[in-house]
């Protein structure tokens, strides 16, 4: 029989006892929160998953890995067809497309073709206007034009303000210049001033747009000069239109009827400009009662009109019902006399009245285009 080996046995009490004491340890640390630290490392990790990453273990890399797969899908901004929901169908309409959307509801009222892909032409500025307006801390900062700004749009017979190579101006008046006439000029100034180049600023656009969970809608220029990859649908300009609508800088620059520049050596009064919307909409009113009066309270705000050879005449207007607003937005329509008459009959028949003739008799019914004779919109 083998002899006990006594000692042996209490050495291997005593690991025992030191084993359950770094135990204790261990777990009194983690009730404290001092293993915390490694999440800490982690979330880090996660918010930089875009940017250059610093030195880390390849662990901590698995393990963000492993939450890349939780990342939320960008919520959808589309709005839903409401109970009372109908197909536009109206006699002599000529827009391809067209939408009218309850803005405060975010629910269609009534719609035809509008998921169908069309070329918006400048509704595309609504988003350049969006995006820099999220993107520009002080309205007061300037921009110089360059000549490699200027002579390019020249060159493409591009809507401009009239801003001139060398001339500075505020960030303000290239929102105003971009929305109120169509300025590309306003587009190119605040794609440089806002990521250094268009390329970089459509980046940003396109982020947008994903951001708005839109599906029918690829940019590839700031302006909406015509790019078979250039692309979006009734829908969507809808919901761009109501989410620059919910921007507080947004909303101002898209009802504003005119907004003069700051004064420079090249415009010493500044330039004065006029909202191509409000004109074209002069003289026309919304008779949803059919009584031949424009309603109490009823009124169109403001909005963006887009034009080029390919996309037609595009419109998306702001309405204003006692408070109550809504959107509609049309494409392709024949002419741009038409595409406002296409719009003031969607409201009328599908805001609770008949469509009809509401042009006011007495008001011009040919648009001067004297003044925005390269206004591309």
């Amino acid at each position: 029989m083998k002899r006990t080996n006594k000692k042996g046995g209490a050495a291997i009490v005593a690991v025992l006892i030191v084993i359950m004491l770094v135990a204790v340890g261990s777990a009194a640390l983690v009730v404290t929160g001092r293993y915390t630290i490694q999440a800490s490392k982690v979330a880090d990790a996660v918010v930089k998953v875009n940017s250059k990453p610093e030195e880390s273990s390849s662990e901590e890399v698995s393990e963000v890995d492993d939450l890349s797969s939780v990342v939320e899908e960008p919520v959808s901004n589309y709005p839903v067809k409401s109970a009372n929901y109908q197909d536009i169908n109206i006699k002599g309409m000529t827009a391809n497309s067209a939408i009218l959307v309850d803005a405060d509801t975010n629910e269609i009222v009534a719609g035809y073709n509008y998921e169908k892909k069309v070329y918006p032409a400048s509704l595309t500025k609504m988003l350049t206007l969006l995006v820099a307006a999220e993107n520009i801390q002080d309205m007061d900062a300037t921009y110089k034009f360059t000549s490699d700004d200027i002579d390019p749009l020249i060159e493409d017979n591009a809507s401009r303000a009239g801003f001139e190579a060398g001339e500075t101006v505020t960030m303000k008046d290239l929102l105003y210049s971009a929305i109120l006439v169509s300025g590309a000029d306003g587009t190119t100034g605040l794609a440089n001033a806002v990521a250094g180049s268009e390329e970089k600023f459509v980046e940003l656009m396109n982020a947008k747009i994903q951001e708005l969970g839109l599906t029918g809608t690829k940019f590839v220029n700031a302006s909406g000069l015509h790019n078979k990859n250039h692309y979006s649908t009734a829908q969507d300009i809808a919901v761009i239109t109501k989410a620059a609508m919910d921007n507080e800088t947004c909303r101002e620059v898209l009802t504003a009827t005119k907004y003069t520049t700051s004064k420079t050596k090249q415009h010493k009064d500044g330039i004065e400009l006029t909202s191509i919307v409000a004109h074209r909409i002069e003289g026309y009113y919304v008779d949803c009662d059919g009584d031949g009066e424009a309603d109490d309270g009823i009124s169109i705000e403001g909005g963006k009109t887009g034009f080029t050879d390919e996309a037609k005449y595009t419109l998306s207007t702001i309405l204003d019902d006692n408070g109550h607003t809504y959107i509609c937005v049309t494409t392709k329509s024949k002419d741009e006399l038409k595409s406002v008459e296409d719009q003031i009959a969607i409201y009328e028949k599908y805001l609770g009245g008949k469509a009809s003739d509401n042009k006011d008799k007495d008001s011009k019914t040919d648009t001067d285009t004297s003044s925005v004779s390269e206004v591309e919109d």
